[in-house]
């Protein structure tokens, strides 16, 4: 026999409370206290209870629902940024939906309508380059967005992120101290993403007369890290470091060395930028650049709530990196 499903009504008689009291509990008021919560959430459970989100954006015009648009899902750094989005959103009982752009931004836009027909009320988007055109739909309907995982204090719309360049810089003058001057920067296509040209910007700008840095952009993954250390062996055996400015890459570069029989860092230094998931768990541990990804996706839930919840107003953000140093870089 298929079990009743409750309603606001029935939970308000089984509970003794007033159906604006439940109603506030069910859209995660402050304003309601932990044993009344409590006794709300007893009740729906025992009641067959779910709060109808249709419903409920028909009467308070609003959909609590915040939509993001990143460019893949394939590495862990994405998937620790929607994780933490999706916890902080559902603390508060806001949902989120997601689209992939595969870095295209005709597909971003397209997407963005979608998620606009969701009823999504506010965006974040990766990077801060975009097409006009998703400018226009979003602003032209009031829409509030921020840009995440770069800085441009030059920029005036908010954003909550990490400065890239400032990052590339710090990982070559590293390496540059543990004794390394002729060193091989592997990084993904520029043209394809803010981040990836600030980052090799600041790898630039870091290099002086002592040093002899080659840069060879290739595509990003583990294939595209290992064709440029095969290019880079037949070009200029001499150097003994390479800077990975995406730990996929690195991976790439630890299979190409290894079929060159090279060993890290004996033969070869190798440092990488992300400090994903498995880079403590690959032979020898990779040296790496930490993101702050989890707090951006925790940051950037709670600010765009307040925006919603209280009309609070968007603070840009920078969040901080670190060198994570392991034992794939030798100090020579």
């Amino acid at each position: 026999m298929e079990k009743r499903i409750g309603k606001i009504r029935d939970v308000a008689r089984e509970t003794g409370l007033s159906i604006a009291t439940i109603s506030r509990v069910m859209n995660g008021s402050a304003k309601v206290t932990e044993e009344t919560r409590q006794r709300v959430e007893a009740a729906c459970k025992k009641l067959n209870y779910f709060p109808n989100a249709a419903a409920r954006s028909l009467s308070t015009n609003k959909t609590k629902t915040v939509a993001t648009i990143i460019p893949n899902i394939e590495y862990s750094i994405y998937a620790k940024f929607i994780s933490a989005i999706e916890e902080t959103l559902s603390e508060r009982q806001y949902s989120l939906v997601l689209a992939i752009s595969n870095g295209d931004e005709e597909r971003e836009f397209k997407e963005a309508r979608k998620l606009l027909g969701m009823g999504s009320e506010a965006f974040i988007l990766s990077g801060a380059r975009h097409s006009p055109e998703l400018y226009e739909l979003l602003e032209g309907r009031n829409i509030p967005y921020v840009f995440t995982s770069v800085w441009d204090p030059a920029i005036s719309t908010p954003m909550i992120g990490y400065d890239n360049a400032g990052l590339a810089y710090a990982a070559l003058t590293f390496l540059k101290s543990k004794g390394h001057s002729r060193i091989a920067v592997v990084h993904g296509p520029v043209g394809s993403s803010d981040r990836i040209s600030a980052r090799v910007d600041g790898a630039r700008k870091a290099c002086d007369d002592t040093m002899n840095v080659t840069f060879f952009e290739t595509s990003l993954d583990a294939s595209g890290g290992k064709q440029a250390v095969q290019t880079l062996l037949e070009q200029d055996t001499k150097v003994t470091a390479i800077l990975c400015l995406s730990d996929v890459l690195a991976l790439g570069a630890y299979f190409g060395l290894a079929d060159a029989g090279l060993s890290i860092p004996g033969d070869m230094s190798v440092m990488g930028f992300d400090n994903l998931d498995w880079s403590t768990e690959i032979v020898p541990p990779l040296t790496t650049t930490n993101l702050p990804a989890r707090q951006m996706g925790r940051s950037v839930a709670v600010q765009l709530m307040d925006l919603l919840d209280t009309n609070t107003g968007l603070q840009s953000t920078l969040l901080e990196g670190q060198i994570v140093e392991r034992g794939s870089v030798l100090d020579i």
